[in-house]
């Protein structure tokens, strides 16, 4: 009977672990996360009726609302790294061909919804870049040989019929494909970039296939500097050839050819008009109030026919015009920006009636940020902190506080008033700074998704680590410390010069004091060091590639000096395999040196993965409570660095190697492999536990590891840890998982003291993010009894993936690349930011929000009942004394 019971009790204790916090109401959805989806950079659009059909450098096939820019409909096809969208075909329905090298996929989508109507693949022996012209219900594949020739091959466009044999042309004077291009059915080159080079052209569909030609210099003239060919936009036969940023336009007609006798701008597009055909470019003003001036043109002898300057927004980058469609004399154009911004024009007005901020969908760095106080809580802080000893100036001063809060409270604050970014008592109102591949900064409110400001830096890319793009932002000062602003710093990577870039910023209002600064070296490591100067500002180490050392800021080098034999600093070089570490045990307080001191080499392998400890973590439990009443301690080492290597081997074919390194010392403390496992991999390391995850060919499954470090029953040292005080090596205890699922990246929470239950969270293939307890993967003791009385959850080798444990419930979102987590100022809350192709954010709470009020909390009932108890206590009060009278008469 007791092992029934056992056997009962188990399951439903499991299942009140697993339910603890895995739950949404219907009404809860949209109150505190909230969605933002984009499509990437446009690469190709069309206008149809009353929407937008758009191809992106993201691999992306959508539908966008003519009127406000929102997404209809969206298709994710392969892995834009490895495949990209080559054609797009408009009419009653939309073709596109995707692929890469010779492997290429032919897709008829439904214009109104998107759906997949046929599919069919085209593979050619050739790894060439290939060009492709659609027309009615033919595709034609043409694959340009340099210095050969032609290969021209005809489809069926519907069933992907092959018509006939591929058809060769001679083309011995295609030199370079860079300065070849396809225009509708000819398929044009020049010989070369100046004065002397030969326009050569073919039509690809006629059946003569002859080859014109014509000295480059008849066509465009005298003059010096690189002449090149690039396409118009536009369903002509037509081609511009430019030097010195002006442009020629060039018509073909069989053996006639045509350069036209005026000038346009390299941006410029054709646009059909009902019988006519306008020419649209763009240009730069003198007006810095309008910046951008559009012009029309007549395609015939390119007289003007309107001229409007525009209110561009400030902070976007340089447009180019990709489409454009006229109706009578009202035009729309779309242009997208050096900054992946997408802007719709309407003409005559000259208004801009949407723009969206595509660069969102390539988040290279995020930072959260509390926020200031109201000017009501500042006034009220601020209250007694007068240095006056004159009663009468504490007195006017107190009543001019006073007036000044109660204006506050009836008419609002200032920055109360403009844009509501004031800090809240629970820390749940917050900023997200987030910088993107393209060099833009944004500021996002927590609370509403949007965007507070933006700030573009030009000629700026991030750093390629681990075959991941990134940047990094560095928290200097916080708004705690009014009047002094909030500070922070960005470090990213001269697109021009390979050298880096500092932007110091208040990320509040995105007001920069000294702008861009452009370094003179390239930057290997950085480092916020936990110290603050006078100024509340916390200094950060910047190691160049030269190992020379820069700290910013400069006057923060006294305080740095002082802890200089606490600061370690470690580089990681993957293309040569080497980690690094350095001390700067041989500083001056005038001068910072590093100084190596240890060395991993891991060639052959390669690393694929690394994760170190989030630098605010915080520890409360020092030690895991046994059955028996004693304590197993943990190993808390906050230097440690986890990375992981695959290498090949001829009997295994991949082996996976984990490694955690001591980052003052270089010990390598704990290493372990799985044969026959490879990527992707993903680390975790917090507090004394790792997890990772890998590919098993062996079993042809996701696995997961959780791995625990202890000291054993005796702590080492129960105040400050040194790396240099090892004795013993940690003892190490692991577990192994299936994981029924594709993991995209991994995340922990993070709370303000570290007492809430840690949880895993798991970006999925399916577009979904699932929260997993920590107490489900941690490793069980083997002589150790595990059940509902030792709060244990008993071993399953298969993890549990129920639905009600994805955070982002419905919302699906498209190619994650990374999970941000900020504490809150509730022990019981982390915030959390999900971006990729979309943006998601949310708030969790892995042990249920037990220091706040439930949001179905009755309060009605409360006061009903508290006023109850009240009035029942006066009575009998009046009772009880009534009772008392009457004896005492007796």
């Amino acid at each position: 009977m007791a092992s029934f019971r056992s056997i009962c009790i188990i399951p439903l204790f499991i299942t009140l672990i697993l339910n603890l916090t895995w739950a949404l109401y219907e009404d809860q959805v949209g109150k505190f996360d909230w969605k933002r989806s984009f499509v990437g950079k446009v690469k190709y659009a069309n206008f149809e009726s009353k929407r937008l059909i758009v191809a992106t450098e993201e691999n992306v096939l959508a539908s966008l609302n003519l009127k406000d820019g929102h997404i209809l409909w969206r298709q994710l096809l392969e892995d834009p790294k490895e495949q990209q969208i080559n054609a797009l075909h408009v009419d009653k329905e939309i073709i596109t061909v995707s692929g890469a090298a010779n492997n290429w996929f032919v897709r008829n989508w439904d214009i109104n919804s998107g759906t997949l109507l046929s599919e069919w693949t085209l593979y050619t022996e050739r790894l060439v870049p290939s060009k492709f012209i659609i027309t009615k219900n033919t595709l034609v594949h043409v694959v340009p040989l340099t210095g050969s020739h032609l290969e021209v091959t005809t489809y069926n466009l519907q069933t992907g019929e092959n018509y006939g044999k591929t058809i060769r042309i001679a083309a011995p004077w295609i030199t370079d494909i860079s300065n070849c291009i396809l225009t509708t059915n000819y398929y044009v080159c020049i010989s070369s970039n100046d004065n002397l080079g030969q326009l050569y052209y073919v039509d690809v569909i006629s059946e003569s296939n002859i080859v014109h030609t014509r000295p480059v210099q008849s066509l465009i003239g005298d003059g010096s500097g690189p002449i090149e060919i690039i396409e118009i936009e536009g369903d002509i036969s037509a081609l511009l050839l430019v030097r010195s940023k002006v442009a020629i336009l060039v018509l073909l007609d069989g053996e006639n050819i045509d350069a036209k006798p005026f000038n346009l701008m390299p941006n410029a597009i054709c646009v059909l008009n009902e019988d006519r055909t306008l020419i649209f470019q763009l240009e730069a003003t003198d007006d810095p109030k309008k910046l951008i001036r559009v012009k029309s043109k007549d395609f015939v002898n390119g007289d003007d026919e309107l001229s409007i300057d525009l209110d561009y927004p400030l902070g976007l980058g340089a447009p180019i015009i990709l489409a454009g469609q006229c109706r009578g004399s009202s035009c729309d154009l779309l242009l997208t920006t050096t900054d992946n911004a997408l802007l719709l024009l309407k003409l005559p007005e000259g208004k801009i009636l949407w723009t969206r901020e595509e660069a969102l969908s390539n988040i290279v760095a995020t930072e959260f940020f509390e926020l200031p106080v109201s000017e009501l809580d500042a006034s009220i802080e601020n209250e007694f902190k007068t240095s006056s000893s004159s009663i009468l100036n504490m007195l006017i001063h107190r009543l001019s506080t006073q007036v000044k809060q109660l204006t506050n409270l009836v008419i609002g604050g200032q920055l109360l008033s403009n844009n509501g970014l004031v800090r809240d008592k629970f820390g749940l109102h917050k900023i997200i700074v987030v910088a993107t591949k393209v060099g833009k900064l944004f500021a996002i409110d927590t609370l509403t998704g949007s965007i507070a400001w933006s700030y573009r830096l030009p000629n700026v890319k991030s750093f390629n680590s681990l075959n991941t793009k990134k940047m990094l932002l560095f928290v200097q000062r916080t708004a705690r410390y009014a009047p002094l602003p909030a500070q922070c710093l960005l470090l990213a990577e001269d697109s021009n010069t390979g050298r880096g870039v500092l932007f110091q910023f208040d990320p509040i209002t995105g007001f920069s004091s000294n702008g861009i600064e452009r370094l003179n070296y390239k930057i290997a490591q950085a480092l916020l060091l936990p110290y603050e100067d006078e100024d509340n500002s916390k200094p950060v180490i910047v190691l160049s590639t030269s190992n020379e050392v820069f700290l910013y800021p400069s006057t923060s080098r006294t305080l740095v000096y002082q802890h200089i034999n606490n600061v370690f600093i470690y580089v990681v070089d993957s293309v040569r395999g080497l980690l690094r570490g350095f001390s700067f045990h041989h500083s001056t307080e005038r001068s910072l040196k590093v100084s190596p001191t240890w060395e991993v080499r891991i060639n052959p392998s390669k690393l694929v993965a690394l994760s170190a400890k989030h630098p605010n973590e915080r520890v409360h439990s020092q030690g895991r409570v046994l059955p028996d009443r004693s304590v197993y301690y943990k190993y808390v080492n906050p230097n440690l660095i986890a990375i992981a290597t695959l290498s090949e081997d001829s009997v295994h074919k991949h082996v996976l190697s984990i490694y955690l390194v001591d980052g003052v010392t270089g010990l390598i403390l704990y290493s372990t492999s799985h044969k026959r496992a490879k990527g992707p991999v993903h680390l975790i390391h917090s507090e004394n536990w790792l997890v990772y995850s890998y590919f098993s060919e062996r079993f042809r499954r996701t696995e997961i590891v959780g791995a625990e470090l202890y000291e054993g029953h005796l702590q080492s040292n129960s105040t400050v840890f040194s790396s240099h005080a090892v004795s013993l090596l940690p003892h190490v205890q692991t577990q192994s998982y299936i994981l029924p699922a594709n993991p995209l990246n991994m995340a922990v929470t993070l709370t303000e003291r570290g007492i809430t239950n840690k949880f895993l969270l798991i970006s999925l293939s399916n577009g979904g993010v699932i929260e997993i307890p920590w107490l489900l993967l941690q490793p069980r003791f083997n002589d150790v009894p595990c059940g509902p009385e030792e709060s244990c959850i008993p071993y399953m080798p298969e993890v549990p993936l129920p639905n009600e444990a994805v955070i982002n419930y419905n919302q699906t979102l498209g190619r994650i690349s990374g999970i941000e987590v900020a504490p809150a100022r509730l022990e019981s809350t982390s915030h959390v930011l999900v971006h990729g192709l979309d943006i998601f954010y949310t708030r969790v709470a892995p042990s249920k929000t037990f220091d706040v009020l439930k949001e179905d909390f009755d309060h009605l009932m409360i006061v009903l009942v508290l006023s109850g108890l009240i009035l029942a206590s006066y009575v009998t009060k009046h009772l009880a004394s009534k009772k008392a009278l009457k004896q005492v008469w007796k």
